[in-house]
């Protein structure tokens, strides 16, 4: 667990490798990102139901703690829509039944999300993400998108009042069509073909254009006096340090989950990024390291008026378009942010919220990846079920609810995979010492006597007793009398000591039906567990690395039976 300076900064170690030659590549980048960062941070501020200011102030706050922490070199982080609405839907009531202000319930939560990164951190978590499944990942984010996109039909029609799951917002919507406001639905659809439009165009930062565009027609056309609503007065200024007020202790308690969903949706989707970048740029990024960035940024954003921050696939992918090579780009976003702040914060006093809702709901179409749910469909009906399970717990539950059902199909499933490994029986390969599976291979055949059994998965205490009755099963209902039983653990590279054990008892009861049991394929590790157990030399001495077909004619030369 111990952390060196150099390995906790990682620009300790670039900056000074810096190429020069990459400068106007990055500031090009920081540039074009910033385009972007600007309109999706407002945007995503007024999803999570907070002054739009905020947003900017998380962009900030993420993009600098990014230039000194990340291992990665190209993920921009910041605000992102399932991280604005899971606060928004999380923390939301929670602040309404504690008599806790909304902001403050924000900021705590956000605090509470860094403090558990960091100590994911300090512990080398990284590699857990590797137990939620993308099948999880597939069912979440489509259900997320369509739950977003349900959350900004109120702002896109000019009708108030919408609330609850996915289906009370869309049936709320559907049933008061006729209170809909025209100019606000005229400016919301000019706005999503706008936005739509500009996707051919992926070097133009559409979202700044639509917005800018906006601004100036609602300040010419005085669009806030024909009914449409509009952002409004943005305080200026940087974001100063502010302690949210400590709450009771029931208070955290209660935001401790919604923090911990947070936590794992804002790892997921930033590792995923990060990973993606890293391979195709040809370099290896530090999973461990993103978590103590991850955790800074969000104690930072809690302590300087942001929310909850996080790693963007689309921000880090416009960011890679433009050749961006290092954390460098995260500097010039937030010197361009620091500029806006300071200086153009009324410049969007005028913008409407229907283009803002429309920013969030573009942004968010690409999210719903119908083609990899039939992938799932076509492949496996198991991740399938895991993935329409997960999508249907976020429309139906809630974002939270959604989170925590995904996590706990996902692990459930791993589990059912290990405690019910896949075997095989295995056949000789005509004229050789190679064995496979004779259902695959037909023309594999089994030495007289031998039964040759393999586990694809490591042996441990959960899956022993079913392993156990596998092979009983096969030796009964085997074409003829077995002497030999060769366990090959080629695919089995990890045994505990319960499966050690286990090894000891199958031996006793095979040896009590005249059958033998040896062991093949067995690494280091095991050679040295079933010592330690004081089984090897019961199991005929286990050798490091050996063949099934080497195993089986020792046994029979120690045993004196003919080839």
């Amino acid at each position: 667990m111990k952390h060196s300076v150099e390995s906790a900064l990682p620009m300790m170690e670039w900056l000074p490798e810096y190429d020069q030659s990459w400068i106007r590549l990055d500031i090009v980048a920081g540039i074009t990102v910033a385009a972007a960062v600007i309109p999706e941070s407002l945007a995503y501020a007024s999803l999570a139901g907070l002054p739009p200011q905020t947003g900017l102030y998380a962009a900030l706050l993420g993009a600098i703690t990014y230039v000194f922490l990340a291992s990665s070199r190209q993920v921009i982080v910041g605000p992102t829509s399932a991280l604005a609405i899971l606060l928004l839907a999380g923390v939301g009531p929670i602040a309404a039944s504690n008599g806790i202000t909304y902001p403050a319930a924000v900021a705590v939560t956000t605090l509470l999300v860094g403090i558990i990164s960091i100590a994911a951190w300090v512990f080398r978590l990284g590699h857990l993400v590797n137990f939620i499944s993308g099948s999880v990942l597939t069912g979440f984010s489509t259900g997320a998108a369509l739950y977003i996109i349900s959350t900004q039909l109120g702002k896109l029609f000019g009708i108030e009042g919408a609330d609850g799951t996915f289906f009370e917002r869309f049936w709320f919507i559907l049933s008061h069509l006729n209170e809909a406001q025209s100019t606000t639905v005229i400016v919301g659809l000019l706005s999503i073909g706008l936005l739509l439009l500009g996707e051919r165009f992926q070097r133009v930062p559409t979202a700044l254009v639509v917005v800018i565009l906006a601004i100036v027609t609602s300040s010419v056309l005085d669009l806030q006096a024909q009914g449409v609503a509009v952002v409004g007065d943005l305080q200026s200024g940087l974001p100063t340090l502010t302690v949210p007020p400590v709450p009771e202790v029931g208070v955290v308690g209660a935001l401790t989950p919604v923090a911990f969903a947070l936590f794992i949706l804002s790892y997921v989707q930033g590792i995923g990024a990060v990973q993606t970048f890293a391979r195709r740029n040809g370099y290896r990024a530090d999973p461990d390291q993103e978590l103590l960035a991850d955790g800074a940024a969000n104690v930072a954003a809690g302590l300087f008026g942001g929310f909850a921050v996080g790693g963007s696939m689309s921000r880090s992918a416009l960011n890679d378009s433009m050749g961006g090579k290092s954390q460098v780009v995260s500097a010039v976003v937030a010197a361009v942010l620091v500029v806006v702040l300071l200086f153009l914060t009324g410049v969007f006093t005028t913008l409407p919220d229907a283009t803002l809702a429309a920013v969030v709901t573009v942004a968010v179409l690409g999210l719903i990846d119908v083609a990899e749910m039939k992938r799932l469909r076509q492949v496996t009906r198991s991740e399938f079920a895991i993935a329409s399970a997960t999508l249907l717990g976020v429309l139906a539950l809630g974002m939270v609810w959604g989170v925590f059902i995904g996590v706990g199909l996902s692990l459930l499933h791993m589990i059912s995979l290990v405690s019910n490994p896949k075997t095989e029986a295995l056949g000789r390969f005509p004229d050789s010492n190679h064995f496979i599976n004779p259902k695959r291979h037909p023309e594999a055949v089994e030495d007289s006597g031998v039964l040759v059994y393999r586990v694809d998965a490591e042996l441990f205490y959960a899956n022993t007793n079913v392993v156990q009755n596998d092979l009983e099963a096969r030796i009964e209902a085997h074409d003829s009398p077995v002497d030999l039983v060769v366990f090959d653990l080629f695919s089995s590279p990890i045994v505990d000591y319960a499966a050690a054990e286990f090894f000891g008892d199958l031996r006793s009861d095979l040896a009590s039906q005249g059958i033998d049991l040896r062991i093949a394929g067995a690494n280091e590790q095991v050679v040295e567990m079933l010592n330690a157990v004081g089984l090897n030399e019961e199991l005929g001495g286990v050798r490091e690395d050996e063949t099934i077909a080497s195993t089986i004619d020792r046994w029979r030369r120690e045993e004196g039976v003919p080839s």
